[in-house]
């Protein structure tokens, strides 16, 4: 029995990375930096904290990490600054869970000032029974840590959990904490999700899925 939904945020509960990217990118090119599509495909599903030494390497002067966080604060970002909504469905999803039982929780790569601040403006912080976020475990993305994490924190076992996810590295982090993966396809960054156990383009009709999901035996 499924007693449990980890889903993530990022091009999950909300369609957010092509917004996420244009803010990053204005902050990287007042240092000098231009954003590529190769930079965004490497971190894509990512937190991008790995990737920022090679970004830095390619300004016309050394930068800091101190340096480039400033320019971000000052930029402005999608969580506080942007336009902002639930992917279509989303919403009555996770009521339709949660009356049938089923605990759901976030499972982020980004920090957790701009998802709780997302979850706010969206009005969908009590809809969650864990919001775990990249600032709070120690590896990113492929690694399975920040999922395993999560179910010790809700005392389940990965055969109780469905992982939603949007990115191959998320998927893979699913994968690896031996949950059933759910590879979700509705948002406008479209990814690698053939590693996912399942692939989903809508979260409606709400109800149907929801029926689907607790029928699941990883």
């Amino acid at each position: 029995m499924i007693k449990c939904v980890l889903f993530d945020f990022d091009g999950v509960i909300a369609d957010t990375e092509v917004s996420n990217f244009e803010y990053y990118g204005k902050a990287l090119a007042q240092l000098g930096i231009r954003l590529t599509e190769e930079d965004i495909r490497a971190m894509t599903g990512t937190a991008g904290r790995a990737y920022e030494e090679k970004l830095l390497a390619r300004a016309p002067r050394p930068v800091t990490h101190e340096e480039l966080m400033k320019k971000r604060a000052e930029t402005g970002n999608t969580y506080e600054n942007g336009e902002l909504s639930p992917a279509a469905g989303v919403k009555e999803l996770i009521t339709e869970l949660r009356k049938r039982g089923i605990r759901t929780a976030i499972v982020s790569s980004t920090y957790t000032r701009l998802i709780v601040t997302a979850l706010n403006r969206m009005g969908m912080t009590a809809l969650f029974d864990l919001i775990l976020c990249g600032d709070m475990y120690p590896t990113e993305k492929p690694d399975p840590e920040c999922y395993r994490m999560g179910m010790r924190l809700l005392n389940v076992g990965p055969e109780e959990c469905i992982i939603v996810e949007d990115s191959e590295n998320g998927i893979l982090a699913g994968k690896r904490s031996g949950a059933y993966v759910l590879g979700y396809t509705g948002n406008t960054v479209k990814q690698d999700v053939s590693r996912a156990d399942r692939e989903i383009s809508s979260f409606e009709p709400a109800d149907r899925l929801a029926d689907e999901m607790v029928k699941v035996v990883p």
